[in-house]
């Protein structure tokens, strides 16, 4: 009866020991799924204490021999210091996002002195804070961390290459914005940093402001033309001696007979098309020459460029001198 009670105990005993080797395999394969090699290379972690022991030798033995092999490795570590450094491409980044906020993947390369040992690239690690406007104009404004790809090695291992990728909002107001890149790794490896500069405009202020500057200077021009033919009736009718002087005069200072002459005139719109044009060459030159442009808002923004359009049209000369007279 004994006997009956005692085979089903062992039975259970039999499986619980067949079943802890596999369970605590399925744990060390969760952990390795789940999270990054934080622990260093498959050789650090073989040579780490607490391993299990062979069975050659004595016990006292084998700890000579793990304390030997720490000291050989750490003096091997300390003197094989390895030193990461930005390649003068990737040490001052800037990415121009224009007017629109796609995402934007970045290659940044890395120096690596001496050689890089084996499994390297898993001992390292990418951090970066997170995007801050460095303009001195306009509020501050902060977006998140960029996300990166894992380093790999390339180049007889000595240069490690990964990838930033730049998601901005699609609210993000125009402006230069600067973030940190730091690539580590243990403490036997010197770090290697890189700054990262993300140039956005706004294209849509750009748009309407040049629009408004082209209608202004049309007008500027149209009453330039329309003030030296409204000139010419004044002066003629004034040269008159009969009665009618007086209402010739009245009906020459009127701009509505001048002002549709020149809206019906080819001879007008031509000329007129042709230095609203240059004008809006000269708005585009100023806005294709900052990659940041609008930065400072919109009324500082508007106020430059319409100076600008205006400048290159002579509008400073058609008010100082006003329309010729005869």
């Amino acid at each position: 009866m004994a006997a009956r009670l005692y085979i089903p105990l062992l039975a259970l005993v039999i499986a619980l020991v067949a079943v802890q080797p596999a369970a605590a395999a399925d744990e060390s394969a969760e952990r390795t799924c789940k999270f990054p090699n934080a622990a260093g290379s498959a050789a650090e972690r073989a040579a780490a204490p607490g391993g299990k022991a062979g069975k050659k030798g004595s016990k006292k033995k084998q700890a000579k021999k793990k304390q030997a092999k720490k000291k050989k490795q750490v003096a091997k570590k300390a003197k094989q210091r390895i030193t990461l450094q930005a390649e003068p491409s990737s040490g001052n980044k800037v990415v121009n996002l224009g007017t629109d906020r796609e995402a934007e993947e970045v290659t940044l390369h890395v120096s690596v002195s001496p050689k890089a040992p084996p499994s390297f690239e898993r001992q390292l690690g990418v951090v970066a804070e997170p995007f801050a406007n460095s303009s001195e104009t306009g509020d501050t404004v902060t977006f998140g961390e960029p996300s990166f790809s894992k380093p790999e090695i390339s180049g007889n291992r000595k240069r490690v290459t990964f990838t930033m990728c730049v998601d901005a909002p699609n609210d993000l107001p125009a402006g230069k914005y600067t973030t940190s890149v730091l690539l580590e790794g243990p403490p036997s490896v010197e770090p290697a940093v890189m700054t990262v500069t993300l140039n956005a405009k706004n294209g849509g202020i750009f748009f309407w402001i040049s629009l408004g500057t082209a209608l202004i200077a049309a007008f500027i021009l149209l009453y330039k033309s329309a003030g030296e033919k409204r000139a010419l009736r004044i002066a003629e009718a004034t040269e008159k001696t009969d009665e009618g002087r007086a209402a010739a005069i009245k009906k020459a200072k009127s701009w509505r007979d001048p002002l549709g002459e020149c809206l019906l005139d080819l001879g007008w719109w031509v000329p007129t098309a042709a230095a609203v044009g240059g004008a809006f060459t000269a708005l585009y030159a100023a806005y294709a020459a900052n990659p940041a442009w609008g930065e400072g808002g919109v009324v500082p923004s508007a106020i430059a460029l319409i100076g600008t359009g205006l400048a290159a049209i002579g509008a400073k000369a058609v008010f100082t001198q006003g329309p010729p007279s005869h």
